[in-house]
Protein backbone atom coordinates (compact mmCIF):
# COMPACT_ATOMS: atom_id res chain seq x y z
CA UNK A 1 0.00 0.00 0.00
CA UNK A 2 3.51 2.32 0.71
CA UNK A 3 3.80 2.58 -3.23
CA UNK A 4 -0.19 3.18 -3.63
CA UNK A 5 0.75 6.39 -1.47
CA UNK A 6 3.50 7.54 -3.03
CA UNK A 7 2.07 6.79 -6.34
CA UNK A 8 -0.83 9.97 -5.65
CA UNK A 9 0.18 13.53 -5.81
CA UNK A 10 3.00 13.57 -8.31
CA UNK A 11 1.86 16.94 -8.98
CA UNK A 12 3.02 17.90 -5.76
CA UNK A 13 5.87 16.39 -6.23
CA UNK A 14 6.99 18.28 -8.42
CA UNK A 15 5.74 21.40 -7.86
CA UNK A 16 7.59 21.13 -3.89
CA UNK A 17 11.27 20.20 -6.00
CA UNK A 18 10.75 22.85 -8.78
CA UNK A 19 9.84 25.01 -6.25
CA UNK A 20 12.87 24.13 -3.92
CA UNK A 21 14.64 24.17 -7.09
CA UNK A 22 13.63 28.24 -8.56
CA UNK A 23 13.48 29.30 -4.67
CA UNK A 24 17.62 28.95 -5.03
CA UNK A 25 17.73 30.44 -8.33
CA UNK A 26 15.70 33.10 -8.60
CA UNK A 27 16.48 36.77 -8.58
CA UNK A 28 15.60 39.97 -10.12
CA UNK A 29 18.61 42.12 -11.62
CA UNK A 30 15.71 44.97 -12.13
CA UNK A 31 15.00 45.18 -7.93
CA UNK A 32 17.18 47.01 -5.39
CA UNK A 33 17.52 43.59 -3.71
CA UNK A 34 17.57 41.82 -6.65
CA UNK A 35 18.42 38.24 -4.18
CA UNK A 36 16.34 38.04 -0.89
CA UNK A 37 12.60 39.79 -1.93
CA UNK A 38 12.69 37.57 -5.00
CA UNK A 39 13.63 34.67 -3.12
CA UNK A 40 10.63 35.39 -0.47
CA UNK A 41 8.01 36.21 -2.95
CA UNK A 42 8.39 32.58 -4.62
CA UNK A 43 9.03 31.02 -1.33
CA UNK A 44 5.54 32.26 -0.02
CA UNK A 45 3.68 31.49 -3.31
CA UNK A 46 4.48 28.12 -3.82
CA UNK A 47 4.43 27.32 -0.03
CA UNK A 48 0.68 29.14 0.58
CA UNK A 49 0.00 26.78 -2.75
CA UNK A 50 1.36 23.80 -0.86
CA UNK A 51 -0.89 24.38 2.45
CA UNK A 52 -4.67 24.45 0.55
CA UNK A 53 -3.18 20.48 0.07
CA UNK A 54 -1.89 20.07 3.27
CA UNK A 55 -4.86 20.73 5.31
CA UNK A 56 -6.39 18.50 3.50
CA UNK A 57 -3.92 15.78 4.40
CA UNK A 58 -3.57 15.69 8.38
CA UNK A 59 -6.33 13.54 8.66
CA UNK A 60 -5.64 11.34 6.42
CA UNK A 61 -1.97 10.39 7.90
CA UNK A 62 -2.91 11.14 11.41
CA UNK A 63 -2.18 7.31 11.77
CA UNK A 64 1.38 7.06 11.05
CA UNK A 65 3.00 8.55 14.15
CA UNK A 66 5.94 9.96 13.43
CA UNK A 67 4.07 11.64 10.90
CA UNK A 68 1.48 13.35 13.47
CA UNK A 69 4.36 14.18 16.21
CA UNK A 70 6.20 16.01 13.12
CA UNK A 71 2.77 18.00 12.30
CA UNK A 72 2.42 18.27 15.93
CA UNK A 73 5.78 20.69 16.56
CA UNK A 74 5.20 22.16 13.19
CA UNK A 75 2.06 23.54 14.37
CA UNK A 76 4.03 24.49 17.72
CA UNK A 77 6.68 26.17 15.64
CA UNK A 78 4.07 28.18 13.60
CA UNK A 79 2.37 28.75 16.97
CA UNK A 80 5.28 30.19 18.69
CA UNK A 81 6.10 32.28 15.55
CA UNK A 82 2.68 33.80 16.04
CA UNK A 83 3.54 34.64 19.42
CA UNK A 84 6.35 36.64 18.58
CA UNK A 85 5.00 38.35 15.72
CA UNK A 86 2.28 39.81 18.03
CA UNK A 87 4.80 40.97 20.78
CA UNK A 88 6.98 42.51 17.76
CA UNK A 89 7.25 46.47 18.10
CA UNK A 90 7.37 46.77 14.46
CA UNK A 91 5.02 44.23 12.66
CA UNK A 92 5.99 45.41 9.04
CA UNK A 93 9.55 43.89 9.51
CA UNK A 94 7.93 41.10 11.58
CA UNK A 95 5.29 40.02 9.01
CA UNK A 96 8.00 40.55 5.85
CA UNK A 97 11.58 40.59 7.66
CA UNK A 98 14.25 42.79 7.62
CA UNK A 99 15.40 44.70 4.38
CA UNK A 100 17.84 42.00 2.57
CA UNK A 101 17.11 39.45 4.73
CA UNK A 102 13.44 38.87 4.67
CA UNK A 103 13.45 36.42 7.34
CA UNK A 104 10.00 37.68 9.34
CA UNK A 105 6.68 35.66 9.70
CA UNK A 106 5.66 34.85 6.36
CA UNK A 107 9.33 33.34 5.48
CA UNK A 108 9.58 30.76 8.48
CA UNK A 109 6.08 29.95 8.00
CA UNK A 110 6.58 29.14 4.53
CA UNK A 111 9.61 27.28 5.31
CA UNK A 112 7.89 25.24 7.85
CA UNK A 113 5.12 24.27 5.17
CA UNK A 114 7.34 23.29 3.15
CA UNK A 115 9.19 21.15 5.80
CA UNK A 116 6.32 19.56 6.47
CA UNK A 117 4.63 18.95 2.81
CA UNK A 118 8.18 16.90 2.08
CA UNK A 119 7.31 14.79 5.37
CA UNK A 120 3.88 13.88 3.84
CA UNK A 121 4.93 13.41 0.32
CA UNK A 122 8.18 11.83 0.27
CA UNK A 123 8.93 8.03 0.82
CA UNK A 124 11.65 5.75 0.73
CA UNK A 125 10.26 4.87 -2.85
CA UNK A 126 10.05 8.02 -4.17
CA UNK A 127 12.19 10.51 -2.93
CA UNK A 128 14.56 9.82 -6.24
CA UNK A 129 12.04 12.67 -8.01
CA UNK A 130 14.66 14.43 -6.39
CA UNK A 131 17.54 13.54 -7.99
CA UNK A 132 17.66 15.53 -11.23
CA UNK A 133 16.18 18.57 -9.73
CA UNK A 134 19.72 18.15 -7.26
CA UNK A 135 21.74 17.74 -10.80
CA UNK A 136 20.45 20.44 -12.54
CA UNK A 137 20.67 23.01 -9.85
CA UNK A 138 24.40 21.66 -9.60
CA UNK A 139 25.02 22.11 -12.68
CA UNK A 140 23.61 26.14 -12.82
CA UNK A 141 25.08 27.40 -9.80
CA UNK A 142 28.34 25.73 -9.92
CA UNK A 143 28.82 26.61 -13.49
CA UNK A 144 27.53 30.34 -13.45
CA UNK A 145 29.63 30.44 -10.20
CA UNK A 146 32.90 29.23 -12.34
CA UNK A 147 31.65 31.53 -15.32
CA UNK A 148 31.78 34.41 -12.44
CA UNK A 149 35.10 33.48 -11.45
CA UNK A 150 36.58 34.60 -14.78
CA UNK A 151 35.08 37.54 -14.89
CA UNK A 152 32.35 36.89 -17.62
CA UNK A 153 29.20 37.39 -16.38
CA UNK A 154 26.05 38.78 -17.94
CA UNK A 155 25.14 40.78 -14.83
CA UNK A 156 27.81 43.81 -14.01
CA UNK A 157 26.99 43.46 -9.78
CA UNK A 158 27.99 45.48 -7.73
CA UNK A 159 29.56 43.29 -5.35
CA UNK A 160 32.59 43.79 -2.19
CA UNK A 161 32.68 40.42 -1.94
CA UNK A 162 34.48 37.30 -4.14
CA UNK A 163 32.88 37.48 -7.20
CA UNK A 164 31.74 33.54 -7.04
CA UNK A 165 28.00 34.66 -5.61
CA UNK A 166 26.09 32.81 -8.49
CA UNK A 167 22.02 33.54 -7.59
CA UNK A 168 22.27 34.03 -3.79
CA UNK A 169 24.09 37.23 -4.07
CA UNK A 170 27.26 36.49 -1.34
CA UNK A 171 30.17 34.16 -1.66
CA UNK A 172 29.18 32.32 2.38
CA UNK A 173 25.59 31.63 1.08
CA UNK A 174 26.63 30.30 -2.55
CA UNK A 175 29.52 28.42 -0.94
CA UNK A 176 26.49 26.72 1.62
CA UNK A 177 24.01 25.66 -0.58
CA UNK A 178 27.11 24.50 -3.43
CA UNK A 179 28.20 22.47 -0.08
CA UNK A 180 24.79 21.07 0.45
CA UNK A 181 23.95 20.06 -3.46
CA UNK A 182 27.90 18.35 -3.22
CA UNK A 183 26.58 16.05 -0.54
CA UNK A 184 23.48 14.96 -2.41
CA UNK A 185 25.29 14.41 -5.78
CA UNK A 186 27.89 12.68 -4.00
CA UNK A 187 25.50 10.36 -2.41
CA UNK A 188 23.63 9.60 -5.71
CA UNK A 189 26.95 8.29 -7.50
CA UNK A 190 27.28 6.10 -4.37
CA UNK A 191 23.67 4.98 -3.97
CA UNK A 192 22.89 4.35 -7.75
CA UNK A 193 25.19 0.63 -8.38
CA UNK A 194 24.93 0.71 -12.32
CA UNK A 195 26.27 2.85 -14.43
CA UNK A 196 23.80 5.34 -15.90
CA UNK A 197 23.40 9.10 -17.15
CA UNK A 198 21.53 9.82 -13.82
CA UNK A 199 24.76 8.52 -12.06
CA UNK A 200 27.52 9.81 -14.55
CA UNK A 201 25.56 13.50 -14.13
CA UNK A 202 25.76 13.67 -10.52
CA UNK A 203 29.28 12.83 -10.62
CA UNK A 204 30.16 15.74 -13.02
CA UNK A 205 27.75 18.03 -10.99
CA UNK A 206 29.40 17.19 -7.97
CA UNK A 207 33.09 17.77 -9.40
CA UNK A 208 32.02 20.85 -10.83
CA UNK A 209 30.13 22.16 -7.72
CA UNK A 210 33.38 21.55 -5.86
CA UNK A 211 35.68 23.65 -8.34
CA UNK A 212 32.83 26.64 -7.52
CA UNK A 213 33.47 26.14 -3.26
CA UNK A 214 37.21 26.16 -4.22
CA UNK A 215 37.08 29.43 -6.25
CA UNK A 216 34.36 31.27 -3.53
CA UNK A 217 37.52 30.77 -1.16
CA UNK A 218 34.61 29.84 1.64
CA UNK A 219 36.31 27.41 3.79
CA UNK A 220 32.66 26.58 5.62
CA UNK A 221 31.74 25.43 2.02
CA UNK A 222 34.85 23.09 2.35
CA UNK A 223 34.32 22.00 6.03
CA UNK A 224 30.42 21.32 5.36
CA UNK A 225 31.66 19.35 1.91
CA UNK A 226 33.81 17.05 3.82
CA UNK A 227 31.40 16.35 7.03
CA UNK A 228 28.55 15.55 4.57
CA UNK A 229 30.25 13.35 2.08
CA UNK A 230 32.34 11.78 5.28
CA UNK A 231 28.83 10.99 6.61
CA UNK A 232 27.33 9.39 3.58
CA UNK A 233 31.15 7.10 3.14
CA UNK A 234 31.26 6.46 6.52
CA UNK A 235 27.94 4.39 6.80
CA UNK A 236 29.52 2.82 3.04
CA UNK A 237 32.19 1.98 4.88
CA UNK A 238 30.33 0.49 8.06
CA UNK A 239 28.62 -1.27 5.46
CA UNK A 240 31.75 -3.01 4.52
CA UNK A 241 33.21 -3.80 7.90
CA UNK A 242 31.18 -2.53 11.34
CA UNK A 243 35.36 -2.50 12.58
CA UNK A 244 36.37 -0.31 10.60
CA UNK A 245 33.72 1.98 10.11
CA UNK A 246 33.94 2.84 14.30
CA UNK A 247 37.50 3.18 13.45
CA UNK A 248 36.97 5.71 10.55
CA UNK A 249 34.23 7.73 12.82
CA UNK A 250 36.14 7.83 15.93
CA UNK A 251 39.12 9.20 13.38
CA UNK A 252 36.59 11.71 11.74
CA UNK A 253 35.35 13.10 15.38
CA UNK A 254 39.16 13.75 15.97
CA UNK A 255 40.13 15.32 12.93
CA UNK A 256 36.53 17.13 13.21
CA UNK A 257 37.54 18.34 16.84
CA UNK A 258 40.68 19.61 15.13
CA UNK A 259 39.39 21.36 12.78
CA UNK A 260 36.86 22.99 15.24
CA UNK A 261 39.63 24.44 17.32
CA UNK A 262 41.35 25.52 14.10
CA UNK A 263 38.25 27.41 13.78
CA UNK A 264 38.50 29.26 17.22
CA UNK A 265 42.56 30.22 16.36
CA UNK A 266 43.90 26.92 18.17
CA UNK A 267 45.40 24.36 17.48
CA UNK A 268 47.68 22.67 14.89
CA UNK A 269 44.85 24.02 12.31
CA UNK A 270 44.55 27.43 12.85
CA UNK A 271 46.42 28.83 10.03
CA UNK A 272 44.25 27.29 7.65
CA UNK A 273 41.02 27.50 9.34
CA UNK A 274 40.78 30.45 11.17
CA UNK A 275 39.64 34.04 9.89
CA UNK A 276 38.75 37.11 11.26
CA UNK A 277 34.95 37.02 10.41
CA UNK A 278 35.38 33.78 13.22
CA UNK A 279 35.93 36.90 15.72
CA UNK A 280 33.17 39.20 14.20
CA UNK A 281 30.77 36.33 14.25
CA UNK A 282 31.33 36.30 17.99
CA UNK A 283 30.60 39.83 18.75
CA UNK A 284 26.67 39.15 16.80
CA UNK A 285 26.35 36.03 19.24
CA UNK A 286 27.18 38.03 22.23
CA UNK A 287 24.78 41.02 20.78
CA UNK A 288 22.10 38.04 20.36
CA UNK A 289 22.54 36.73 23.64
CA UNK A 290 22.47 39.58 25.40
CA UNK A 291 19.16 40.63 23.45
CA UNK A 292 17.76 37.00 24.86
CA UNK A 293 18.65 37.91 28.16
CA UNK A 294 16.68 41.34 28.44
CA UNK A 295 14.00 39.97 26.42
CA UNK A 296 13.81 35.72 27.55
CA UNK A 297 9.93 35.55 26.73
CA UNK A 298 9.33 37.12 23.25
CA UNK A 299 12.92 38.47 22.33
CA UNK A 300 13.27 42.07 20.93
CA UNK A 301 10.80 41.61 17.67
CA UNK A 302 10.40 39.30 14.36
CA UNK A 303 13.65 39.86 12.66
CA UNK A 304 14.64 43.04 14.42
CA UNK A 305 18.04 41.61 15.53
CA UNK A 306 19.49 45.00 13.29
CA UNK A 307 17.83 47.60 14.96
CA UNK A 308 18.59 46.82 18.78
CA UNK A 309 22.07 45.77 17.76
CA UNK A 310 23.59 48.82 18.44
CA UNK A 311 21.70 48.20 22.07
CA UNK A 312 23.02 45.36 23.19
CA UNK A 313 26.37 45.06 21.32
CA UNK A 314 29.27 45.78 23.57
CA UNK A 315 32.30 48.27 23.56
CA UNK A 316 34.74 45.63 22.26
CA UNK A 317 32.54 45.16 19.21
CA UNK A 318 32.44 48.59 18.50
CA UNK A 319 35.90 49.38 19.08
CA UNK A 320 36.94 46.58 17.26
CA UNK A 321 35.41 47.62 13.97
CA UNK A 322 33.97 50.84 14.24
CA UNK A 323 30.42 51.93 15.69
CA UNK A 324 29.46 52.85 12.47
CA UNK A 325 29.90 48.91 11.07
CA UNK A 326 26.99 47.15 12.72
CA UNK A 327 24.75 43.57 11.66
CA UNK A 328 21.16 42.61 10.97
CA UNK A 329 21.89 38.94 12.12
CA UNK A 330 23.01 36.98 14.91
CA UNK A 331 25.14 34.63 12.08
CA UNK A 332 23.72 31.85 14.19
CA UNK A 333 20.31 30.89 13.60
CA UNK A 334 19.76 29.26 17.44
CA UNK A 335 20.94 32.56 18.65
CA UNK A 336 19.02 34.78 15.79
CA UNK A 337 15.33 32.87 16.71
CA UNK A 338 16.02 33.55 20.54
CA UNK A 339 17.13 36.86 20.88
CA UNK A 340 14.29 38.12 18.00
CA UNK A 341 11.72 35.37 19.16
CA UNK A 342 12.51 34.63 22.50
CA UNK A 343 12.00 30.92 24.54
CA UNK A 344 9.31 30.10 23.01
CA UNK A 345 10.37 30.57 19.69
CA UNK A 346 13.69 28.76 20.52
CA UNK A 347 12.05 25.66 22.80
CA UNK A 348 9.88 25.01 19.40
CA UNK A 349 12.64 25.32 16.99
CA UNK A 350 15.06 23.12 19.20
CA UNK A 351 12.18 20.47 19.62
CA UNK A 352 11.58 20.12 16.20
CA UNK A 353 15.30 20.15 14.94
CA UNK A 354 16.19 16.60 18.02
CA UNK A 355 13.14 15.73 16.42
CA UNK A 356 14.32 15.48 12.45
CA UNK A 357 17.95 14.34 14.20
CA UNK A 358 16.10 11.21 16.01
CA UNK A 359 14.03 10.57 12.94
CA UNK A 360 17.70 10.28 10.52
CA UNK A 361 18.99 7.98 13.20
CA UNK A 362 16.35 5.76 13.67
CA UNK A 363 15.77 5.71 9.65
CA UNK A 364 19.61 4.23 9.46
CA UNK A 365 18.85 1.74 11.59
CA UNK A 366 16.13 0.43 10.57
CA UNK A 367 17.56 0.27 6.66
CA UNK A 368 20.31 -1.41 4.98
CA UNK A 369 21.97 -1.85 1.85
CA UNK A 370 21.57 0.92 -0.81
CA UNK A 371 18.34 1.92 0.83
CA UNK A 372 20.49 3.19 3.95
CA UNK A 373 22.59 5.29 1.98
CA UNK A 374 19.44 6.73 0.28
CA UNK A 375 18.80 7.98 3.90
CA UNK A 376 22.36 8.78 4.58
CA UNK A 377 22.42 11.20 1.75
CA UNK A 378 19.69 13.57 3.03
CA UNK A 379 20.31 12.79 6.30
CA UNK A 380 24.22 14.09 5.91
CA UNK A 381 22.89 16.75 3.70
CA UNK A 382 20.39 18.28 6.10
CA UNK A 383 23.52 18.06 8.99
CA UNK A 384 25.08 19.85 6.73
CA UNK A 385 22.83 23.08 6.56
CA UNK A 386 22.58 22.39 10.46
CA UNK A 387 26.23 22.54 10.71
CA UNK A 388 26.65 26.18 8.66
CA UNK A 389 23.55 27.56 10.40
CA UNK A 390 25.76 27.49 13.45
CA UNK A 391 28.00 30.22 12.09
CA UNK A 392 25.67 31.75 9.51
CA UNK A 393 21.93 33.11 8.58
CA UNK A 394 18.61 31.54 7.47
CA UNK A 395 19.83 32.98 4.17
CA UNK A 396 16.48 32.33 2.17
CA UNK A 397 18.46 30.07 -0.88
CA UNK A 398 20.13 27.99 1.68
CA UNK A 399 17.19 27.73 4.74
CA UNK A 400 14.64 26.36 2.33
CA UNK A 401 16.92 23.34 1.51
CA UNK A 402 17.57 22.89 5.23
CA UNK A 403 13.71 23.12 5.64
CA UNK A 404 12.72 20.80 2.70
CA UNK A 405 15.50 18.12 3.63
CA UNK A 406 14.50 17.77 7.25
CA UNK A 407 10.91 17.20 5.77
CA UNK A 408 12.45 14.68 3.82
CA UNK A 409 14.57 12.57 6.83
CA UNK A 410 11.10 12.69 8.63
CA UNK A 411 9.09 10.80 5.57
CA UNK A 412 11.93 8.70 4.31
CA UNK A 413 11.92 7.47 8.16
CA UNK A 414 8.40 6.23 8.13
CA UNK A 415 8.47 2.17 8.10
CA UNK A 416 6.30 0.98 5.17
CA UNK A 417 3.97 -0.82 7.56
CA UNK A 418 2.93 1.78 8.90
CA UNK A 419 1.08 3.38 6.13
CA UNK A 420 -2.25 1.87 6.86
CA UNK A 421 -4.40 2.91 3.85
CA UNK A 422 -4.14 5.01 0.45
CA UNK A 423 -4.90 8.96 0.77
CA UNK A 424 -8.04 9.83 -0.29
CA UNK A 425 -8.09 12.25 -3.58
CA UNK A 426 -8.40 15.53 -3.84
CA UNK A 427 -11.55 17.62 -2.73
CA UNK A 428 -12.77 20.47 -5.33
CA UNK A 429 -12.15 22.59 -1.75
CA UNK A 430 -8.69 21.74 -1.74
CA UNK A 431 -7.89 23.27 -4.95
CA UNK A 432 -10.21 26.17 -4.44
CA UNK A 433 -8.27 27.10 -1.43
CA UNK A 434 -4.96 26.35 -2.94
CA UNK A 435 -5.74 28.96 -5.61
CA UNK A 436 -6.99 31.76 -3.23
CA UNK A 437 -3.60 31.33 -1.37
CA UNK A 438 -1.50 31.41 -5.06
CA UNK A 439 -3.12 34.69 -5.62
CA UNK A 440 -3.49 36.66 -2.03
CA UNK A 441 0.71 36.03 -2.06
CA UNK A 442 0.69 36.78 -5.45
CA UNK A 443 -0.61 40.06 -4.87
CA UNK A 444 1.86 40.51 -2.00
CA UNK A 445 4.49 39.71 -4.50
CA UNK A 446 3.52 42.15 -7.12
CA UNK A 447 3.11 45.14 -4.92
CA UNK A 448 6.23 44.83 -2.98
CA UNK A 449 8.08 44.02 -7.02
CA UNK A 450 6.14 47.72 -7.81
CA UNK A 451 7.82 49.16 -4.23
CA UNK A 452 11.46 47.64 -5.30
CA UNK A 453 11.12 48.71 -8.78
CA UNK A 454 9.79 52.52 -7.78
CA UNK A 455 12.43 52.66 -4.83
CA UNK A 456 14.85 51.58 -8.19
CA UNK A 457 13.55 54.76 -10.11
CA UNK A 458 13.57 56.85 -7.17
CA UNK A 459 17.35 56.29 -6.41
CA UNK A 460 18.30 56.74 -10.02
CA UNK A 461 17.16 59.77 -10.24
CA UNK A 462 18.74 63.06 -11.00
CA UNK A 463 19.03 65.10 -7.63
CA UNK A 464 17.54 68.62 -8.21
CA UNK A 465 20.07 71.28 -8.44
CA UNK A 466 17.82 74.29 -9.34
CA UNK A 467 14.55 74.95 -8.42
CA UNK A 468 12.70 74.47 -11.69
CA UNK A 469 13.88 70.43 -10.82
CA UNK A 470 12.24 70.76 -7.44
CA UNK A 471 9.03 69.97 -8.22
CA UNK A 472 9.31 67.48 -10.78
CA UNK A 473 11.24 65.40 -8.28
CA UNK A 474 8.62 65.74 -5.19
CA UNK A 475 6.22 64.65 -7.72
CA UNK A 476 8.12 61.39 -8.23
CA UNK A 477 8.59 61.03 -4.60
CA UNK A 478 5.27 61.38 -4.01
CA UNK A 479 4.32 58.65 -6.35
CA UNK A 480 6.85 56.42 -4.52
CA UNK A 481 5.33 57.48 -1.40
CA UNK A 482 2.25 55.63 -2.48
CA UNK A 483 3.67 52.42 -2.89
CA UNK A 484 4.13 49.25 -0.67
CA UNK A 485 6.32 50.83 2.26
CA UNK A 486 9.40 49.55 3.26
CA UNK A 487 11.19 51.30 6.24
CA UNK A 488 14.78 51.15 4.35
CA UNK A 489 13.50 52.99 1.43
CA UNK A 490 11.65 55.53 2.91
CA UNK A 491 14.61 56.63 4.81
CA UNK A 492 16.39 56.86 1.43
CA UNK A 493 13.80 59.03 0.49
CA UNK A 494 13.95 61.53 3.14
CA UNK A 495 17.45 61.59 2.80
CA UNK A 496 16.91 62.81 -0.76
CA UNK A 497 14.27 65.47 0.05
CA UNK A 498 16.70 66.70 2.79
CA UNK A 499 19.22 66.90 -0.57
CA UNK A 500 16.42 68.46 -2.14
CA UNK A 501 16.25 71.62 0.61
CA UNK A 502 12.62 70.03 1.10
CA UNK A 503 13.49 69.68 4.95
CA UNK A 504 10.35 70.21 6.31
CA UNK A 505 9.19 67.57 4.43
CA UNK A 506 12.08 65.76 5.06
CA UNK A 507 11.30 65.78 8.59
CA UNK A 508 7.95 65.19 9.29
CA UNK A 509 8.72 62.10 7.55
CA UNK A 510 11.39 60.99 9.56
CA UNK A 511 9.68 62.11 12.89
CA UNK A 512 6.97 59.53 11.61
CA UNK A 513 9.39 56.88 11.19
CA UNK A 514 11.48 57.56 14.75
CA UNK A 515 8.10 57.66 16.30
CA UNK A 516 6.90 54.46 15.05
CA UNK A 517 10.26 52.96 15.62
CA UNK A 518 12.25 54.37 18.08
CA UNK A 519 15.55 51.91 17.14
CA UNK A 520 15.84 53.21 13.77
CA UNK A 521 18.84 54.07 14.43
CA UNK A 522 19.82 55.43 10.66
CA UNK A 523 17.11 57.50 10.75
CA UNK A 524 17.51 59.52 14.04
CA UNK A 525 21.06 59.76 13.06
CA UNK A 526 19.51 61.59 9.17
CA UNK A 527 17.40 63.63 11.51
CA UNK A 528 19.63 65.27 13.84
CA UNK A 529 22.11 65.45 10.53
CA UNK A 530 19.29 67.96 9.21
CA UNK A 531 19.16 69.79 12.17
CA UNK A 532 22.74 70.38 12.58
CA UNK A 533 22.50 71.99 9.15
CA UNK A 534 19.84 73.88 10.10
CA UNK A 535 22.04 75.26 13.21
CA UNK A 536 18.87 74.23 15.33
CA UNK A 537 21.35 72.52 18.00
CA UNK A 538 18.64 72.06 20.72
CA UNK A 539 16.29 69.81 18.65
CA UNK A 540 19.46 68.24 17.20
CA UNK A 541 20.67 67.43 20.87
CA UNK A 542 17.68 65.59 22.01
CA UNK A 543 17.60 63.65 19.06
CA UNK A 544 21.72 62.45 19.70
CA UNK A 545 20.38 61.70 23.56
CA UNK A 546 18.14 59.59 21.60
CA UNK A 547 20.55 57.60 19.60
CA UNK A 548 22.77 57.45 22.55
CA UNK A 549 19.54 55.53 24.53
CA UNK A 550 19.79 52.49 21.84
CA UNK A 551 23.41 52.94 20.89
CA UNK A 552 25.03 53.89 23.99
CA UNK A 553 28.92 52.23 22.85
CA UNK A 554 28.87 54.93 19.66
CA UNK A 555 31.37 57.37 20.63
CA UNK A 556 31.56 59.19 17.40
CA UNK A 557 27.55 59.92 18.35
CA UNK A 558 28.95 61.20 21.80
CA UNK A 559 31.29 63.30 19.81
CA UNK A 560 29.06 65.39 17.92
CA UNK A 561 26.26 65.24 21.00
CA UNK A 562 28.84 67.15 23.01
CA UNK A 563 29.88 69.28 20.10
CA UNK A 564 26.27 70.30 19.88
CA UNK A 565 26.01 70.87 23.54
CA UNK A 566 29.38 73.22 23.33
CA UNK A 567 27.50 75.32 20.30
CA UNK A 568 24.55 75.58 22.15
CA UNK A 569 26.45 77.35 24.70
CA UNK A 570 26.27 74.14 27.54
CA UNK A 571 29.71 73.65 27.77
CA UNK A 572 29.47 72.02 31.25
CA UNK A 573 27.12 69.37 29.80
CA UNK A 574 29.54 69.12 26.69
CA UNK A 575 32.48 68.71 29.14
CA UNK A 576 30.61 65.71 30.73
CA UNK A 577 30.91 63.76 27.18
CA UNK A 578 34.20 63.06 27.73
CA UNK A 579 33.70 61.35 30.39
CA UNK A 580 30.88 59.33 28.92
CA UNK A 581 33.82 58.27 25.78
CA UNK A 582 36.57 57.63 28.48
CA UNK A 583 33.91 54.95 30.17
CA UNK A 584 34.87 52.47 27.02
CA UNK A 585 36.41 54.39 24.16
CA UNK A 586 39.43 56.26 26.53
CA UNK A 587 41.78 55.62 23.90
CA UNK A 588 39.76 56.59 20.76
CA UNK A 589 40.34 59.71 18.14
CA UNK A 590 37.03 60.57 19.15
CA UNK A 591 38.33 60.67 23.07
CA UNK A 592 41.45 62.77 22.37
CA UNK A 593 39.15 65.29 20.15
CA UNK A 594 36.62 65.39 22.78
CA UNK A 595 39.13 66.77 25.14
CA UNK A 596 40.61 69.23 22.77
CA UNK A 597 37.40 70.51 21.44
CA UNK A 598 35.74 70.67 25.26
CA UNK A 599 38.48 70.93 27.70
CA UNK A 600 39.23 68.85 30.44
Amino acid sequence: MAALVNLEYRRQKAWLASSTSLVTLIFFPNCFDPFNDPKSWILSIAAFGLLGWLAFQIKAQANVPSIKLATLLSVLFIVAITISLIATDNKFIGIFGEYKRRTGFITYVSLVIFLISAAYLFRLNSIKVFYPHVIVVGFLLSTYGIVQHYGVDFIKWSNPYNSVITTLGNPDFAASVMAILFVINIGIVIQLKKLSILRVSAALSALLLQIAISFSQVRQGLLISVLGAGIIILVWIYQKSKYLGIAVGALSILIGLISIFGMLNKGPLRTFFYKASVTYRGDYWRAGWNMFVHHPIFGVGLDRYGAYFRQYRDATESLRRGPSLVSNAAHNVPIQLAATGGVILLGAYIALTLFIFWRGIQALRNTDGSEQILVATFFAAWIAYQAQSIISIDNIGVAVWGYVLGGVVIGISVPADQIKSKISKQPITQEAVSLLLVLIFATISILSYKSETAFRALTGLNKPQAQSQVQPYLNTVQNFSNTFKEPTYELVRDGDLAQAGRFDLAIANLDKLTNADPHNSEALGLLASIYEFQKNWNAAILVRQKIYKVDPYNQANLLVLGEDLKNSGALQEAKNIISLINSFAPNSAEAKQAIAEFGK
